[in-house]
């Protein structure tokens, strides 16, 4: 099934990014408001790349996306394994490759890990990338970083695809989070960019360091902190850019128990840190109406009992989070342990001082 809705708008995006490619750096509202975006980098060398992958237990098959790393036109500086306590060959499979360099943070996934491996790397540019995303050829690092040539960009976002034999109803989700033309997003006047127009998702992005030095990841968030530092970074007239062909393969299958605790986070945080941006929900509301559609078209019917329960956990997780702090704290850490009590006062609490 095609992706209409997401394939106009990115022609829709892609129309206002040629007039806006247009204005020079001196359209920004000034140096305090532009900061970083608006250094100029014309004679300079090209910037140096860091790679940060999260790891826990990666398993053998890490080896495969370390050797298509290596393998890549544009070598990356640095490649840092920021791993969460493995128990498995994950840290000799890293002391094979002699770029590569396994550190220990100690930390679970997250905002927290992301903003701590930011400082460690050394790079001009630090990309993100998952555990389990295969580079699909050699020049996805040369893809995702070409958009910075841009002084203006603060962050780019490939696509993600499942491999061949994976799961319809994931492939169709992935489509629909990532459509086939290249677009970017930056501010204009009376735009209240919505998170929905911004599937900066860290499994793989590269983001500019000196702009996450002065808009870090907000680490009080429990979900959805990669979109929030691109929301930001666009509120601060830098610019989020989108590269279809930096593409990565991913191994993903679905699963309820996963898609509970998503909608749990969701529901949660855009009760509690919610602002303009609206819900932080990564798929549409008519994304089971849709998948259902595409699920019959391609003959995958045994899939449509999964999507119907799917969708109704979905719905209960995200009310449960949604009223989380109603529940008595025993009950509450029970459903959902360790979710953070604080409060995001506004969206300036974001920007590092």
């Amino acid at each position: 099934m095609g992706r209409p809705g997401m394939l106009r708008a990115g022609d829709e995006i892609c129309m206002r990014l040629k007039l806006s490619q247009r204005l020079s750096a001196s359209h920004l509202a000034g140096p305090e408001r532009a900061g970083p975006c608006v250094k100029s980098t014309m004679g300079e060398a090209a910037p140096s790349v860091s790679i940060v992958i999260p790891t826990l237990n990666a398993g053998r098959a890490f080896g495969t996306v370390l050797h298509r790393i290596m393998g890549q036109g544009r070598q990356p500086l640095e490649v840092i394994c920021a791993d969460g306590g493995s128990a498995d060959g994950t840290r000799h499979i890293v002391s094979q490759f002699p770029l590569a360099r396994f550190v220990e943070i100690g930390e679970a996934p997250g905002p927290a890990a992301w903003n701590r491996a930011m400082r460690g790397a050394k790079g001009d540019l630090v990309v993100f990338l998952a555990q389990d995303a295969v580079p699909a050829n050699g020049d996805w690092l040369h893809h995702l970083t070409a958009a910075f040539d841009d002084a203006s960009v603060a962050g780019v976002y490939g696509r993600q695809e499942p491999t061949v034999d994976g799961d319809p109803l994931m492939a169709f989700r992935l489509a629909q989070r990532f459509c086939g033309e290249p677009h970017s997003r930056r501010i204009r006047i009376g735009d209240q960019v919505r998170y929905k127009s911004l599937p900066f998702f860290i499994e793989n992005v590269a983001v500019r360091r000196s702009v996450w030095r002065g808009i870090h990841f907000n680490e009080h968030l429990p979900i959805g902190a990669d979109r929030v530092w691109a929301r930001q970074a666009v509120l601060a007239s830098c610019t989020i850019a989108y590269s279809p062909d930096a593409l990565v393969i991913r191994g993903l299958s679905a699963g309820l128990k996963g898609a509970y605790q998503i909608a749990l986070l969701t529901g949660y945080t855009d009760a509690h840190f919610g602002d303009e941006g609206g819900t932080l929900c990564p798929d549409s509301r008519r994304f089971t109406r849709r998948a259902a559609w595409y699920l019959v078209k391609s003959f995958a019917w045994g899939r449509l009992p999964y999507l119907a329960i799917e969708d109704a956990v979905e719905r209960y997780g995200y009310r449960i989070g949604r009223r989380l702090d109603r529940l008595t704290p025993t009950l509450r850490h029970r459903i959902a342990p360790n979710v953070p009590e604080n409060r995001r006062i506004s969206d300036v609490g974001d920007l590092a001082a």
